[in-house]
Parts: C-alpha cells; structure tokens; sequence
C-alpha cells in the first residue's frame, strides 16, 4: 500500500501505518521526459495559466497507474501550501479512482491545533500519534545525517554541490520510501565526503550562495558552480528535512516553515544566512503561484544581501539565455 503526496506532509504517521511513502513532486522532477508530462496534462484539459507542478503530477500517476492499486491514497495539502492541490486530488479521484485525502497546516501555527490535524491524519490512516512519534525518534540519526549534509555545504563550501544537497534533502520527504536504504546511501555519501575534507580547497574569491524559494523546475545550482559560485543554503529543501530540534511530531511540524506566513519563513533563514556569510540569494518562484509575490516581503526584510528573483514555467534540460544572463550579471554584480 502507497501514499502518494503533493509536498511534505508527517512521514512518520505513514510509516508508523505500514504505508509507504511517495513523494510525487520527485517521481516529476527525476523523469527524464518531465517536459512531456506537462504537455500530457495540458491535453487532458489542464490550464496553460497552472502551475506545471501540478500538471507533473497528474501525468506521474496517469503514466504509472499500472503500479497503483485500489488500496493507495492520493494525499493532497492545501492549506500552507497550493489551492489547485484540491481540485488535483478530485480530479485524481475521478480519473484514477484512487481516494483522497486533504491535510492542512494550521494557519495559525499553533501546536494545538496541528496536534488535532496530525491525529486526525493517523486515524485515517489507521494508525496512532503514539506510533507516529516512535517512528520520529527511530529517524532522529537519520536526520542527523541530513543535517551534517547542511553543515558541511556551509563549513566546506564547494565540497557538497548545490545539486547534491537540494537531492538529499529534498528526498527526506519520503526517503525514497525506503528510509532503511536511504539511511545507508547517505551514510555512504557521508564517509566519502568526510574522507576529502582533510585535503579540500576551497575556490578563491567564490560567491556564496543561499537559494530560497520552491525547489527549482530546472537545475539552477551547475549553471552558477560553473561560473565560480558555490551554494551554502537551500531554504525549503533544508525544511523538508526536519533537522531542527523538536520534542514531538506537533512541534517538529509547527517549526517546519514552508507552510506558514513568508513573514516567518524569511526570517528563520535570514537568520541562517547570515550565520553562513551567505554573498548573494537566488530567490526562485514557480510561474503562475502565489509566492512569488512573497518577494516583496523578502525585500523589505533583507535590504543587505543583494538578490535575483528567478522564474521558472516548465522543466528544460538546460537554461535558457534570458535565465544565464540575469545570474551571470548577478554574480558579476557581487
């Protein structure tokens, strides 16, 4: 049995229900025809004017329905993240008769009521928050791994690149729906790191970069390593990990700030950018989503590190000259 999720919702709840987890958004992103699977979707009816993610992710399940039974469950998360999710799990319902279910971030950020919100996710599922949080404590050292993958991106810039950590912490959102195998293929990209920090160099006079916003539709991170840049920081991909401290699964998902204001969300990797001396911040935002009005709160709340703003539509393979002329003049303006 599968969970099949839009964005990060308590990997802990469906694990500690036998379920297991599927990240939809990486099953997209790592197909080598995501392109295509936007175009599909497009046919089948979809608005030009929707986010492409969305699309990908219709296709994903069309395109490997084979490999879904009656007994999966589409997971939807609307609120704290994207509203066309709920006409996606109805359309998903209908289509592929797979049933849905909608979770929520409270948009107060209160422990209480995501507490109520968590519980009311294990019931579903069958399962309880009990369960869920002996789950959370068995992930602790795993986390720790994905945490020291963050560390030695900052503490050792260029040794990690930027695409090798937006890869492993961005799939901790379902570890791959193996978090044992995972657990293992981390630790191996670990000792292998930790073998060449005695004799890395670090680039001279490299930018610092810290990339906020979505995870990128295309690879952003090569593109600027080969122009000398090395990135220290990715914002919501470093969320989905859950490496921040927490005592329960209510507060590990109240710390969690991608689902909550922009307010909130900048300032905790403010915050952190500035711990890591951080140069200059690429600030991606997906066409047609909300967010990308949110970067006029990032201006307002960071007036010192100078900042490119990135639109992304639908994958390509390599980026465009309008996209590697606004990075090049901004590495050049750093």
């Amino acid at each position: 049995m599968k969970a099949l999720f839009t964005t990060t919702v308590p990997v802990e709840i469906i694990l500690a229900a036998g379920i297991t987890p599927r990240d939809l958004n990486n099953d997209f992103i790592t197909d080598s025809t995501a392109y295509n699977l936007v175009e599909k979707a497009e046919i089948r009816g979809f608005p030009r004017s929707s986010c492409a993610w969305i699309k990908g992710l219709y296709s994903v399940i069309e395109e490997k329905q084979h490999l879904f039974n009656e007994t999966d469950i589409f997971i939807a998360v609307t609120e704290g993240d994207c509203s066309n999710a709920r006409a996606l799990a109805e359309v998903v319902q209908t289509d592929f008769n797979l049933k849905s279910y909608i979770f929520n971030y409270p948009h107060s950020r209160s422990t209480v009521e995501m507490k109520k919100e968590i519980e009311r996710f294990a019931s579903f599922l069958g399962t309880t928050v009990e369960k869920g949080e002996a789950i959370r404590k068995n992930l602790i050292p795993l986390r720790e791994k994905l945490k020291k993958v963050d560390e030695i991106s900052w503490q050792y810039p260029g040794l990690i690149k930027g695409i090798e950590n937006h890869l492993w912490l961005v799939s901790s959102s379902d570890f791959n729906g193996n978090p044992d195998q995972f657990d293992k293929e981390i630790s191996e990209f670990l000792n292998e790191k930790e073998k060449e920090i005695s004799n890395f160099k670090p680039k001279q006079n490299a930018s610092k970069i810290a990339f906020f916003g979505v995870p990128p539709i295309f690879d952003i991170y090569s593109f600027m390593e080969e122009k000398g840049a090395v990135f220290v920081f990715n914002e919501i991909q470093r969320e989905f990990s859950m490496i921040k401290n927490a005592q329960n699964l209510h507060e590990q998902y109240t710390n969690y700030t991608y689902p909550y204001s922009a307010s909130y969300r900048f300032a905790e990797a403010i915050k952190e950018i500035k711990k890591r001396n951080v140069d200059g911040i690429v600030h991606y935002v997906q066409a047609f989503c909300y967010r990308q009005i949110e970067q006029i709160i990032l201006e307002k709340m960071n007036p010192e590190i100078p900042v490119v703003v990135i639109e992304g539509d639908k994958p390509m393979n390599k980026l465009d000259g309008r996209i590697k002329t606004r990075l090049e003049a901004f590495l050049e303006t750093l």
